[in-house]
């Protein structure tokens, strides 16, 4: 019962009989060499003491044991290493050289990489860096010793992440038990993100039982957070396996998520395979639109060819639209271009609107000089209005400061519309006054009577005290 002060004073005896013969050893060397050569300038560092991490002493009180011992250590410790790993400027090949040196320190000194981690690091993303391979590596061989380190972290996501590495390094060697220990001494995001690892790690090699355990929660919330993960690395592997397994699930929004998951995966891989997947599975074609968008990412002349030939034309412009808007995303300009040959009627209208909406959100003054080049008049009402309404709600500063130096015209009065719809909850005296700068007669009539209902609705007696003070309005508004 009283074991382990006796152990602690055992490590540090030893520890301290080391230290005299390496003194000893050093010393004697050192009398050989310099019968030969003056001796070369050394600096002196401190060892460090043997740590083990179920010492029944107070966290600080054992890390200070790095301190005690004053006998000069080889330069290639693992002190000497991570500084020199630290020294090191480019962000990127620093985190991969402790990425490495912390599985190292996990196989071969966990509990000495563990110190490191809490006194050695200072930033947080060299500690995740070292850290997580660390916990990862020891936990597939110690994995108890491991997570019970986790209590270390400090509370909050750190500590979450470092659970999440142990108990995933756990998972490769014996999923079943580290998934019966999260169940009973882990909760909260905790448990959630432990046990979203545990099925990924468990997926790749056992994907089916990996999934009929993370269907066995009770919680639903855990339940989603693991399966999610399951069926991520099932589809990563066996796209086909994942899918069919899915769409055997009993009917529900349980079955739709889970062959989601598989089927967006699969498309990313191999996405005209997903979709022949999909004509042959017609009560899931609804997932056909996303997967399209998949694969409009990679080659979508090759996608909008093969649902002209294969899907009926309704479902074909889903799928169109649903591609260009996630192209949009990330090149707004080639979207549109492509949109204006391959979409047609309502679909092509709500298109353009996402397009620049999503595109005035980054750049709304080359999204607005795009859409000023629009030929059909309508369309080019519909994708001014979607740039101003972006712009609005991206930077209602600029946008008004923009606004009113533009001249008089339909272009300036599309604006104000939308100025006025955001005004109109904060500000609506300043909304309608705006209004009433407009040229066009039939858009300033419905625009004011429009705003003005909205504010009587919600304010009646502010409202009409300002349309008593502004006679104009009171004859645009009266039929």
């Amino acid at each position: 019962m009283n074991s382990a002060p006796l152990k602690l004073g055992l490590v540090r005896a030893v520890a301290s009989r080391r230290a005299v013969w390496a003194l000893l050893a050093t010393l004697a060397i050192h009398h050989a060499l310099c019968q030969a050569a003056p001796a070369p300038a050394t600096e002196g560092r401190k060892a460090e003491t043997a740590v083990t991490l179920d010492s029944p002493e107070p966290t600080a009180a054992l890390l200070q044991g790095a301190s005690r011992i004053t006998t000069p250590v080889s330069e290639e410790s693992p002190s000497a290493r991570l500084s020199n790993i630290l020294k090191v400027k480019n962000t990127d090949q620093r985190r991969e050289l402790l990425a490495a040196f912390g599985a190292e320190m996990g196989d071969t000194s966990p509990e000495r990489g563990m110190q490191m981690v809490l006194t050695e690091l200072q930033t947080i993303p060299d500690r995740q860096s070292f850290g997580v391979p660390l916990l990862r590596h020891w936990a597939a061989k110690q994995p108890l010793a491991a997570v019970d380190a986790c209590k270390l972290i400090p509370e909050g996501e750190r500590r979450a992440l470092a659970y999440s590495a142990a108990l995933s390094g756990w998972a490769t060697a014996d999923p079943h038990e580290a998934a019966d220990w999260t169940l009973e001494n882990l909760s909260g995001i905790y448990r959630r993100t432990a046990i979203a690892r545990i099925g990924k790690v468990w997926a790749y090699t056992e994907p089916r039982k990996a999934a009929e355990w993370a269907l066995a929660y009770s919680s639903e919330v855990d339940l989603v957070f693991s399966l999610s993960e399951v069926m991520d690395s099932w589809a990563d592997s066996f796209s086909r396996d994942a899918a069919d397994w899915s769409a055997n699930l009993p009917a529900g929004k349980l079955r739709d998520f889970a062959l989601s998951k598989a089927m967006f995966k699969w498309a990313d891989y191999f996405p005209q395979t997903a979709a022949e997947w999909l004509i042959d599975h017609p009560n899931d074609l609804w997932l056909l639109p996303r997967v399209a968008a998949r694969w409009g990412q990679q080659d979508p002349a090759a996608a909008s060819a093969w649902l002209d030939k294969n899907v009926s034309p309704a479902v074909a412009q889903e799928s169109l639209q649903a591609m260009v808007l996630e192209w949009a995303e990330y090149n707004p300009r080639v979207a549109f271009e492509w949109a204006t040959t391959a979409l047609k009627g309502a679909a092509r209208e709500i298109t353009f609107s996402s397009i620049f909406s999503q595109w005035a959100s980054d750049y709304p003054q080359e999204a607005r000089l795009t859409a000023l080049k629009l030929s059909d008049e309508p369309e080019r009402h519909n994708a001014l209005e979607a740039v101003f309404a972006a712009w609005c709600g991206q930077d209602l500063e600029a946008f008004s400061a923009w606004l009113k130096q533009q001249q008089p015209g339909i272009e300036k009065d599309l604006g104000i519309e939308q100025l006025a719809g955001i005004l109109i909850i904060s500000n609506p005296a300043a909304a309608l006054s705006e209004l009433l700068t407009m040229q066009n007669p039939s858009r300033l009539q419905r625009s004011l009577t429009q705003n003005y209902q909205d504010w009587k609705l919600n304010e009646p007696q502010a409202a009409e005290a300002w349309l008593k003070q502004h006679p104009k309005a009171v004859r645009l508004m009266t039929p």
